[in-house]
């Protein structure tokens, strides 16, 4: 079973996590990428928002306007209070259908959150519902760990156990390395990239592509991130 991200010591704790990796790996490339493809004066849905992280360093790095959603209140409510939130907002998801009419948004992300969710009809669900909710030419982004570096140490996580074959749609666990010391362990779902690609080419999306960032800080990093990129980000555009 999945973490139940609806649990509030979960979502405490998430955020207790020291996300540089992401961020240095993940978050930068994918904000540097959608402004150099759209521009800062565009408006962004932050499907499965948490508590506003990305959402705040979208706003940071000069994007107009953020909405973000989560079927979490409590984590709703945090990144709704944070004083950094900028020109954003934050709503709950209460139903599989967004409360946005068609084509409202110029881009979309989605950080994470495919692998916290087992069924595959879920992920459809939430595609074809970014994609009713995007404009033509709109872009969606789909960032999350990279399943060919499953059982990698990471310095600050790994997800997976080392040398475990996982099978597409199989619970893992994930490891997090909390500043305290601390390992904090959740449990998501190891989605192979094909899944990828034929759910957001059933939810309508034409023009698909992979992007894999890799580079090692000698002095933080293991030698696994040199040979292993720690994560995928699928750039979707809707024609």
């Amino acid at each position: 079973m999945n973490t139940d991200w609806m649990n509030e010591e979960a979502a405490n704790l998430f955020d207790q996590y020291d996300d540089y990796l992401e961020e240095r790996l993940g978050y930068m490339p994918l904000i540097e990428n959608l402004k150099e493809s759209l521009g800062q004066n565009v408006s962004v849905l932050d499907y499965g928002c948490g508590g506003g992280k990305v959402s705040r360093r979208l706003i940071a790095g000069g994007i107009k306007t953020v909405t973000g959603v989560d079927i979490s209140q409590t984590m709703v409510d945090k990144a709704s209070s944070n004083i950094n939130r900028g020109n954003s907002s934050y709503h709950q998801i209460t139903t599989d259908v967004l409360n946005f009419n068609d084509n409202t948004f110029d881009a979309a992300i989605c950080c994470y959150v495919f692998v916290t969710n087992s069924e595959k009809s879920d992920l459809l669900k939430i595609a074809k519902e970014i994609h009713r909710t995007l404009k033509p030419g709109g872009i969606f982004y789909v960032l999350d760990t990279n399943p060919d570096s499953a059982g990698i140490k990471f310095s600050s996580f790994m997800s997976g156990d080392p040398n475990k074959k996982y099978s597409d749609g199989e619970t893992k666990s994930v490891y997090l390395d909390l500043p305290n010391g601390n390992i904090f362990k959740i449990s998501d779902t190891h989605w192979h990239k094909d899944t990828y690609y034929k759910i957001l080419n059933e939810a309508g999306f034409q023009t698909i592509e992979l992007f894999e960032h890799s580079d090692a800080d000698a002095s933080k990093d293991t030698e696994g991130l040199r040979y292993y990129p720690p994560f995928v980000m699928f750039k979707a555009t809707k024609l």
